[in-house]
């Protein structure tokens, strides 16, 4: 329960963001703290407003085991708000996991290649199946297919 508790907070904050049209653009667990129980979504750095034209992705950066793997694909490919959706896909699995994801994965170049063609980390047992899929659908290879924040929160 705590780590769904967990979830719903970072997807809260998540939403926030997303209803002030702000991209956050670098999710992942060490832009996540615990402070006096409750998740808050540090490091927006890098955040944009979706309003802007710079949205067009330079270069990789981050950490690439929560980066949309249509940015890795693509560097001419937009980041919009279903890329934050990938992240915090992998914040979920995280989440259950209780460590990082690929986190014994030294080779990025092979990991930015197998997250390209579809790799996801191995669900852990007894995750609630509504979570499991939940998750699972925030990081599709699609981005259509992803739910928006709403939707998530809504689930969670």
């Amino acid at each position: 329960e705590d780590k769904i508790r967990l979830a719903h907070q970072i997807t809260e904050g998540i939403n926030y963001l997303h209803e002030e049209n702000i991209l956050h653009r670098d999710l992942h667990s060490k832009n996540i703290v615990i402070h006096q129980g409750e998740a808050k979504i540090i490091d927006l750095g890098i955040a944009k407003s979706t309003e802007t034209e710079t949205n067009l992705h330079p270069g990789v950066f981050g950490m690439i085991s929560y980066i949309d793997p249509k940015l890795l694909e693509s560097c001419s490919y937009k980041y919009d708000k279903k890329s934050d959706i990938y992240s915090l896909g992998v914040l979920m699995w995280e989440l259950s996991s209780g460590c990082p994801p690929f986190n014994n994965n030294e080779d990025l170049i092979l990991l930015r290649i197998n997250l390209i063609c579809g790799a996801r980390e191995v669900p852990i047992p007894d995750t609630p199946i509504e979570y499991l899929n939940l998750y699972k659908s925030c990081w599709d290879n699609i981005p259509d297919l992803r739910p928006s924040i709403k939707q998530v929160f809504n689930k969670l």
